[in-house]
Formats: C-alpha cells, sequence, structure tokens
C-alpha cells in the first residue's frame, strides 16, 4: 500500500510503526522519504510535505493538537487568535518540555494518532482556555460546518456542566463569523431582540436584525476590499433605509476587541436616538 496514502488518511502525520501496521512497507516507506514525498519530523514520525508549522511541531513532539490550535487546524475561526500550541497528551508524564509557549491538556482520547484531535473534544478543551462568548463563537461555526452536534456536548468532561447549558441555550449556526456570534450575545445578555440572517426585501440578507427595526452589519476586512464591495454595502445600506429599517455596521476587529456590553451599548444608543422613526419587522 502507498504509504503517502496510509499516512494521509491518518491526518498528514503518523508514527512508522503504525504506517507499517497500516499496510505500508519498509521498502515503501524509505523509497517516500528519498523522493520528498514523506519527510522524517522526529526519529519515527512520518508527515506528508506541506503540512503547517503548527502541525509539525505536534507531531514532532508525539501529541496532538487541540482547543483552539486544532479549532485552526481544521480551518474554522480560532477565537482569540494566539501564538500559544495546544497540545493534547495522554498522561502527564509525556507532557513536552521546553520550546516555544505551549498550552498541554491531557487526554484519554488521545490514543496514538498525532492527528489534530476530533472538533467536539477541541471544542470541550477550549472550555479550560477561553471566554464563554469565545467558546461560543467557535461552537457556532463548528455547528454550522457540520463538525459538531448539540448532542455531543453531553459527553463533554472540561468544559463545567453551567457552561454548557449556557452554550446549547445560545449556540446558533446561522451565525456567518466568529464576530457576528460576538455581537449577537453581546446584544441578547443585554435583553434586547435579535434574529441572525433575516431577509430584507430589495437588500439581501442583513446579519442581525436588533428589535426589529435596526439591521446590523459585521464587516469582514477580506470580504469587505476594493471598490466593488464596498460601494455594493452602501447600495444595500440605502436599499435597507428606503424600506424604512434603520441600518448600522460595525467592523469585524470593533467587535472582537470590544469588551462586555460595549456593542449592545451603542445599538442601545442607536435605538433610543431613533425612537418613533422608521418601521418594525415581525418575524414569523
Amino acid at each position: 500500500m502507498d504509504p503517502v496514502a496510509v499516512v494521509t488518511r491518518s491526518g498528514g502525520a503518523m508514527r512508522r510503526a503504525d504506517a507499517l501496521a497500516g499496510g505500508a512497507t519498509r521498502h515503501g516507506i524509505d523509497a517516500a522519504l528519498g523522493a520528498g514525498r514523506l519527510i522524517l519530523v522526529n526519529r519515527g514520525v512520518l508527515a506528508v510535505p506541506g503540512l503547517s508549522e503548527e502541525r509539525l511541531e505536534a507531531a514532532r513532539l508525539r501529541c496532538r493538537l487541540t482547543c483552539v490550535s486544532a479549532i485552526a487546524a481544521e480551518g474554522l475561526p480560532m477565537v482569540p487568535r494566539t501564538r500559544v500550541l495546544h497540545l493534547a497528551v495522554a498522561t502527564r508524564g509525556r507532557a513536552p518540555a521546553g520550546g516555544p509557549a505551549r498550552c498541554v491538556h491531557y487526554s484519554h482520547a488521545c490514543g496514538r494518532s498525532l492527528a489534530p484531535m476530533p472538533v467536539p473534544i477541541a471544542l470541550d478543551h477550549a472550555g479550560r482556555c477561553v471566554s464563554d462568548r469565545a467558546q461560543l463563537a467557535m461552537l457556532d461555526a463548528a455547528l454550522r460546518a457540520g463538525r459538531v452536534a448539540g448532542g455531543d456536548l453531553a459527553a463533554w468532561t472540561v468544559t463545567p456542566e453551567r457552561r454548557r447549558r449556557w452554550l446549547l441555550a445560545h449556540c446558533d449556526p446561522r451565525a456567518e463569523s466568529a464576530q457576528e456570534s460576538l455581537a449577537r450575545i453581546d446584544l441578547v445578555e443585554a435583553g434586547l431582540s435579535v434574529v441572525p440572517q433575516v431577509y430584507l426585501d430589495g437588500a439581501g440578507r442583513a446579519d442581525l436584525l436588533v428589535e426589529g427595526r435596526l439591521a446590523l452589519e459585521i464587516d469582514g476586512r477580506a470580504f469587505h476590499e476594493g471598490d466593488d464591495p464596498f460601494t455594493r454595502d452602501r447600495r444595500r445600506d440605502r436599499a435597507v433605509l428606503k424600506g424604512g429599517i434603520l441600518t448600522a455596521r460595525f467592523t469585524a476587529a470593533e467587535v472582537e476587541r470590544a469588551g462586555p456590553g460595549v456593542v449592545a451599548a451603542a445599538v442601545r444608543d442607536m435605538l433610543a436616538a431613533h425612537v418613533g422613526t422608521g418601521r418594525s419587522i415581525v418575524l414569523p
């Protein structure tokens, strides 16, 4: 069996002994290493070329990425962004020493795999390292991507039960960005009515409709660079206002940096300044 396929199927990094047990041959592995189709990251540890530095470092240490590091490795938003490498090991005696900043999680679910921990487990581990709101934003993204289900939270052992209940009460797969989740929960916890991704006639979907009166957009730089997106957004704002709905925008960076209650206070001020103006949408 092609050793590259064996290692790739196991997440891109693998112990040599496990590759042999999985059907690869010694000759095939040596040939793949000689051709550069596999690389040796540590004694007895193979990887496919092109893995991220974080993945390679975890494999070198014979650990697995977990928590926010595993979330980022799976292409989901990491909140907050950090240079700290979060690693999972099976026992405390296996904790790696020295090297760059690391946060070590102990998990009996590690097994022998060197792939990032499964998303549900990585999200559970995040309950130890990030705020409830940051964990909610990552959970929303994982739900939207189909990488986790609400029922998975019942098996969590790291995130406290009280927070698990709070997450289940507030998670929403309709969120299209982590910052949208952060803004939504800030508004909800301030007692405001919020509905994500509401279609408005003539303007398309609004990120958040607050109190049925204010269309709130959370603008990420990646989706709003260039003249065309800039012009399109302003055209949408005019269409929303023409329909009698207030409109406002926050940048994703503003929302991510804002402390609890900041976004909600700004929105309350806007609503209070326009009492009796515009119209209110009643959703079914």
